[in-house]
């Protein structure tokens, strides 16, 4: 009996130590409301799962129990994962690596049982789970930095086709792998064990190097498009010097006929041409209104942003309401605030400019109460766009997407909240955060 809890013991932290891989890959972004909930469901399954094995085991550790506690034992653990995290498609992915690595570590402990005892037997089982915990303990170094850094980059995840092509792969390697050996008991022979583990290692190898690889082509591809958006943005701010230069001329002009202009309103009046007069003066203010930038917010960079972007739909005959309230300071670094209207504004008038002229319109509302900000740009698209699983659109075309990704780089940078719809043919995009000075 005493053997029979010891097994007991053991598999029920084999079980553990595989749940405890397969959450490894979603630590960094797993909330500490869900860790704790993933924590309770962890121990409550573990006490249900050692009293189920423990009837399961009533006669002993046999070759049959064994395989129907590790084949069948993970499934309530990785429903748990799956509910309380989510992810379907990388949960498939992550089961498929770590059932690949727990069976490479099965082959080695099978090995090491028999380069110890000459054989491997059914009564040995027992010291194979045993050197299977030794090595995963030895190896939890590794372990650990493998699989947190084991999904791949989002991208490959946000293509329906491709995910599931990527999601896939090692299990079905897995299951090719397991298949032609589950009615086999012992392998008798040094090739056959070698051969269990010589599979798992090689794939494990060969996606390590790729997962490398892929790494360097994703910080590759953040890094130009930083520099996309540092090109943007002094694109913005050189327009924004023209746009200043050209008004400055307009005042120039008009200081320089000022006198004229006088001239002329003192003969109409002497004239007793009052109403001419009043539409000499109505004319000449609104040229003066046209040398004039908007003033949306003291922030100088915002205003920019903001100017230089309703101008141009406007003159793209986009038509444009906004509500903008900011205060005079706030520590959300202005340049970052400025980046990210100016891109999702492009994002909105590009989108706007393939609507019929008598849908084009664009919503701006900017507000701040108690520290909390609020930013909402909507506009009319009727087709339909591509969301990622971060729930951003997303689109695999060079050269754009820079909009999303300077709003994911907003939001991890200001910890916002970020939602983004399209619904009845209104793409809204709103975003909140705090901002305590």
């Amino acid at each position: 009996m005493a053997e029979v809890i010891f097994s007991d013991v053991i598999l029920t932290i084999i079980q553990l130590s595989g749940a405890y891989l397969r959450y490894l890959p979603f630590s960094r972004e797993i909330s500490e409301e869900k860790l704790y909930a993933l924590k309770k469901w962890f121990i409550l399954l573990s006490l249900a799962s050692f009293v189920l094995d423990l009837w399961i085991l009533s006669n002993g550790l046999s070759y049959f129990a064994f395989k129907v506690i590790l084949l069948v034992g993970w499934l309530p653990y990785f429903l748990s994962s799956l509910i309380i995290i989510g992810k379907l498609s990388q949960h498939i992915f992550v089961l498929g690596m770590q059932a690949m690595w727990c069976f490479m570590l099965h082959a080695f402990a099978g090995t090491t049982v028999a380069f110890i005892r000459g054989t491997m037997a059914e009564e040995f089982l027992p010291l194979q789970i045993t050197f299977y915990l030794i090595f995963f303990f030895g190896l939890l170094p590794i372990e650990r930095k493998f699989f947190i850094e084991l999904l791949p980059t989002q991208r490959f995840f946000e293509d329906k086709a491709l995910k599931w092509c990527i999601s896939i792969l090692p299990m079905a390697l897995f299951i090719g792998t397991i298949i032609p050996i589950v009615e086999v008991t012992f392998l008798t022979t040094w090739n056959g064990r070698f051969s269990r583990w010589f599979i798992p290692v090689f794939f494990l190898l060969i996606y390590r190097s790729m997962s490398i690889m892929t790494q360097k082509i994703e910080e590759k591809r953040l890094t130009e498009q930083k520099n996309r958006l540092l090109a943007r943005q002094m694109n913005s701010l050189a327009e924004h010097n023209l746009l200043m230069e050209k008004n400055q001329r307009e005042v120039a002009e008009l200081q320089k006929n000022l006198s004229e202009n006088y001239a002329e309103l003192k003969k109409l009046i002497n004239a007793d041409k009052i109403h001419e007069a009043m539409n000499f003066i109505s004319r000449q203010v609104e040229i003066l209104d046209s040398t004039r930038l908007q003033q949306f917010s003291r922030l100088p960079l915002i205003n920019a942003a903001l100017s230089m972007h309703f101008r141009r739909a406007e003159e793209l005959g986009i038509k444009i309401t906004h509500t903008i309230d900011l205060p005079e300071k706030f520590s959300t670094d202005e340049s970052d605030f400025a980046v990210l209207i100016s891109n999702l504004l492009e994002n909105a008038i590009t989108a706007s400019q393939k609507q019929n002229p008598s849908a084009r319109e664009i919503s701006v509302i900017i507000r701040h109460m108690s520290g909390q900000y609020v930013l909402e740009i909507t506009n009319r698209y009727d087709y339909k766009i591509k969301f990622g699983e971060n729930g951003l659109p997303y689109t695999t075309q060079i050269g754009h997407g820079l909009g999303m990704g300077s709003l994911e780089l907003f939001t991890k940078k200001y910890n916002a909240f970020v939602n983004f719809s399209q619904e009845n043919g209104l793409v809204r995009v709103n975003l909140y955060w705090n901002d305590y000075l």
